[in-house]
């Protein structure tokens, strides 16, 4: 064998086993985590993934926890990964709050806060079948609006709960009836008040007499601003809890076990 041979034969091979070694799965950590079968794995998610979080049902951006299997679409907001499992709640001081990881109906449960449907985490008591989203469970107290000159202060029912005279309470942006349980944002002062979830940014963004499909597209936007919001919060709660808890628990065991894979 020529000595020029070799070399390339020598190299080639050697070629082969650098590629071999860099295409090798690396052995990266995985976490378990109550509410899924399978091992979850730190991923970053676009936005233009348009990814929902099994969770909170809230978009999902950023880093997140996601499915080791391929064929699962199961992910988590990092913040709904570690939201604690009870918590006591100013709507509903009657009872501590149970963190569950699906509806405890068989079906989709109605929010206490909002109104709408959920079928992914909530926080809920057995008790009284109170189920509030993970997402609505931590928005803000007040927040503040350009459209109006006062701070609005959350009210975990509507000013008209318990009138004699059955008089409904309307949203002042999207001029619904609110059923008198629903949490509602509202200016004493000024008798002004609004849905807690998007309705709030609306008014001062789009007028109420604009249609077709221009105005559908543009409240889509505006309610994804709310959701955002509350995305924010979730993520705010999450690190006010490390703060306060350097190793969050799940009864008797550490909230989060890592395995190898």
């Amino acid at each position: 064998m020529s000595t020029v041979f070799f070399y390339i034969l020598t190299k080639t091979q050697n070629h082969k086993r650098d590629t071999m070694a860099s295409t090798k799965p690396v052995n990266r950590p995985s976490v378990r985590h109550p509410s899924h079968n399978h091992p979850l794995r730190v991923c970053k998610v676009r936005g233009e993934d348009e990814i929902i979080c099994s969770g909170c049902e809230l978009e999902l951006t950023g880093h997140a926890f996601k499915c080791t299997k391929s064929d699962c679409d199961y992910f988590l907001h990092k913040s709904c990964f570690d939201l604690p499992r009870e918590i006591d709640h100013k709507s509903h001081p009657e009872h501590s709050l149970t963190l569950l990881h699906s509806s405890p109906y068989g079906q989709p449960y109605t929010c206490d806060a909002c109104g709408e449907y959920g079928s992914g985490f909530t926080y809920n008591c057995s008790e009284c079948q109170y189920d509030v989203h993970v997402g609505c469970a931590f928005i803000p107290e007040t927040v503040k609006r350009e459209v109006h000159e006062h701070p609005l202060t959350l009210l975990y029912n509507t000013p008209c709960k318990g009138r004699e005279d059955g008089a409904m309470f309307i949203c002042d942006v999207c001029e619904e009836n609110m059923s008198e349980n629903l949490w509602v944002y509202y200016c004493k002062e000024c008798d002004y008040g609004t849905h807690v979830h998007s309705c709030p940014v609306y008014e001062a963004h789009e007028p109420k007499n604009r249609g077709g499909g221009e105005a559908e597209a543009s409240l889509e936007a505006l309610r994804m601003q709310s959701v955002m919001a509350a995305r924010d919060e979730l993520a705010a709660m999450h690190i006010r809890n490390q703060i306060k808890n350097s190793v969050i628990q799940f009864g008797d065991e550490p909230r989060y076990k890592w395995v190898y894979d």
